[in-house]
């Protein structure tokens, strides 16, 4: 095992606390009510859309984490973790996308 490998455990709790976080902040996000123009508000819509679908590509490679079986552990962790890696990036990106478009939302 290298140095900086994480184990089975770290990998999936560091990808659902990441998967929590970021639930919990779209919820809030959905829940606020937006006086803006139509336009704005189905640019908010699609991109709380595109953050759902990343979201849900986050949360299949936590589920591939969490059922690699010890014996495939060893064998499979830098491709989950680059994977979660990347998925976690993405979710970020969108996030990011996101709460820049709607910066007033959270003052």
């Amino acid at each position: 095992m290298t140095k900086n490998a994480m184990t089975k455990e770290e990998l999936l709790s560091k990808a659902q606390d990441s998967i929590d976080k970021l639930e919990a902040k779209l919820k809030s996000l959905k829940e606020k009510r937006v006086d803006e123009s139509q336009k704005a508000i189905d640019h908010v819509r699609a991109a709380i859309d595109d953050l759902e679908q990343k979201l849900a590509h986050a949360k299949a490679k936590a589920k591939d984490i969490e059922e690699a079986d010890d014996d495939t552990w060893d064998e499979m962790k830098e491709s989950l973790e680059s994977g979660w890696d990347e998925a976690s990036s993405k979710l970020e990106e969108s996030w990011n996308s996101l709460t820049s478009t709607v910066k007033s939302f959270f003052s």
